[in-house]
């Protein structure tokens, strides 16, 4: 099939499939049509068959998808037909409970390594890996091929951590400092600012509550 270039809206909808169609699977179901799965997802018919379009269509006219075959299809294209290891860096609240998120490994992301400039924190654990100090970071990440760096640092500590890790090969960094990365177009960066997604809930609130004003 000829490369063509994905929106980013398509690709940011392909993890959901995933998961619906993993949950789906789990459930026994063999095969499903686009309308019940929009019905289940709450995304028209006609979207789910552009977006899976853009990959070579998978299903079959009066059949539907197989929802084991478009379960392996949708993970390969996510790359999750093979492993990536990565680190965390930033041991506090939130980098220990991503550590100790499970699920991870089902989707083949290995957790290989934890560091902190505390060293009150030095030598603790999450599951069974141990938090280390800032300056093993780049021979760890050089010595073990790690791909992807999670930054749950401080704003002041991010930009420098980053630098660091694109130096010493990092193929990717999972980001939740609030600060936007300045690195090579290459890394490839996704950012997670929670306070952002607070506001956009905040906003949604705001605009529901105009709505159901207005209709009064």
């Amino acid at each position: 099939m000829e490369e063509k270039e994905i929106s980013q809206a398509v690709i940011g909808r392909l993890p959901r499939y995933f998961r619906y169609l993993g949950e789906l699977k789990d459930e026994g179901v063999e095969r499903i049509s686009s309308q019940d799965l929009s019905v289940l997802m709450k995304i028209t018919a006609s979207q789910i068959r552009q977006d899976f379009n853009n990959f070579g269509g998978f299903g079959q006219q009066g059949y539907g998808y197989n929802v084991e075959y478009l379960y392996d299809e949708i993970g390969r294209i996510l790359g999750l037909n093979r492993q990536h290891s990565f680190i965390i860096v930033g041991a506090g609240n939130l980098g220990r409970a991503l550590g100790n998120y499970m699920n991870f490994e089902r989707r083949g992301f290995i957790f290989k390594g934890m560091f902190d400039k505390d060293p009150a924190l030095f030598g603790e654990k999450v599951r069974g890996v141990e938090v280390m100090p800032m300056e093993k970071l780049d021979a760890f990440v050089r010595e073990n091929s790690i791909d992807i760096a999670v930054l749950t640092l401080p704003k002041a500590g991010a930009e420098e951590a980053a630098k660091r890790l694109v130096q010493n090969g990092i193929k990717a960094i999972w980001n939740f400092a609030h600060v936007d990365l300045n690195v090579p177009e290459e890394i490839q960066v996704e950012n997670v600012h929670l306070s952002d997604s607070l506001m956009k809930l905040s906003y949604n609130i705001d605009r529901y509550e105009h709505e159901q004003t207005a209709e009064v």
